[in-house]
């Protein structure tokens, strides 16, 4: 809701932009209802409260509660569907006993008018048992009483311990034999901590200046002390112009020259053979043609993420033109 609420109003707004004049009231009762409740939403987030602030989420829960009749309708449960149906057959089982008696013609004048008359009635039925009568609605009436008493609502939040047990729990549910699963899980989780911690603490040492061993340096140099980012395997596609090196390459991406030559030294001396290494010279580094990636995967955060990369491939085509339909070009895909 919270990574919703930021475009929501915005993709509505534009979606009941043109309405007909029968659609104007209800498409400005909807956009109302939508905008008082994801600006209680977002003001319920505030770090810090004042007076003011719950006067304005109390006027804007007031706002939502006076405007969500307008999605009464899409709040039709199977129950209430089975008696609609059930009344309309009535309906239609009345009106068929009375066209008997009726005149082709005059049958089919009233036809629009019936239609008409069921879709009033039908309305009139939902308006009548539909309900916003659930936990979730009752339970914003008590925010701003909880902020006056504990303060803000974040404070609060769920959020990390259920991204721990996703990350922890589930995905260790799944790579192991279930055996015992609790046990495994607990003792593979404290393994990786402690190893975290060992890692950390070296760091600090070689950062303080501590003499370490060659081998403890390289195997820090090798290994990340940070969590690999979930990346999802979802494939972007896109085209370049106009990029003949490295730092064309860093300019198009928006990623620093820095960590690209950084990513290309380390990639060339833990993979390459020393024939084809790469030269660490940043300089010269910055002015290699961009025709040496022939393929390189880039994690760019999704939109409106912070822990999810999706990853881009990239291939370049150097000078020959891009299926035979264009100038040289780096593919997106």
């Amino acid at each position: 809701m919270r990574n919703l609420g930021r475009c929501v109003l915005g993709i509505l707004a534009v979606a009941l932009s043109q309405p007909r004049s029968a659609q104007l009231i209800p498409f400005k009762h909807a956009l109302g209802c939508v905008r008082a409740l994801v600006d209680f939403n977002m003001m319920a987030q505030y770090r810090s409260h004042t007076v003011g602030t719950i006067t304005y989420m109390e006027d804007y829960l007031d706002t939502f509660h006076k405007m969500k009749d307008i999605f009464l309708e899409f709040r039709v449960t199977k129950h209430i569907r089975a008696k609609i149906d059930e009344q309309r057959r009535e309906l239609r089982h009345d009106r068929h006993k009375t066209r008997e008696r009726m005149a082709p013609s005059k049958r089919r004048r009233m036809r629009d008018a019936e239609r008409e008359e069921e879709t009033e009635l039908r309305m009139d039925f939902i308006f009548c048992e539909s309900q916003f009568n659930f936990i979730k609605m009752h339970l914003l009436s008590h925010l701003c009483d909880h902020i006056r008493q504990f303060g803000n609502i974040p404070m609060y939040s769920t959020e990390f311990g259920e991204l721990g047990h996703k990350t922890q729990i589930k995905a260790g549910w799944r790579q192991w034999n279930k055996n015992d699963a609790s046990r495994q899980i607990m003792q593979s989780y404290s393994r990786q901590h402690g190893i975290r911690m060992r890692l950390l603490n070296l760091e600090s040492l070689r950062r303080c200046g501590a003499d370490l061993s060659p081998d403890m340096v390289e195997q820090l140099d090798t290994t990340s002390t940070t969590t690999a980012p979930d990346i999802r395997r979802r494939m972007l596609k896109g085209r370049r112009d106009y990029v003949s090196n490295m730092a064309d390459f860093s300019r198009v991406l928006g990623v620093s020259i820095k960590i690209i030559c950084r990513g290309l030294i380390r990639y060339s001396r833990h993979n390459l053979p020393p024939e084809r290494r790469l030269p660490e010279d940043p300089e010269i580094l910055k002015s290699l043609p961009v025709e040496l990636l022939t393929q390189l995967e880039i994690p760019v955060l999704a939109f409106q993420e912070t822990e999810i990369y999706d990853i881009h491939c990239v291939r370049c085509t150097g000078a020959l033109h891009f299926r035979n339909q264009g100038v040289a070009m780096i593919g997106f895909g």
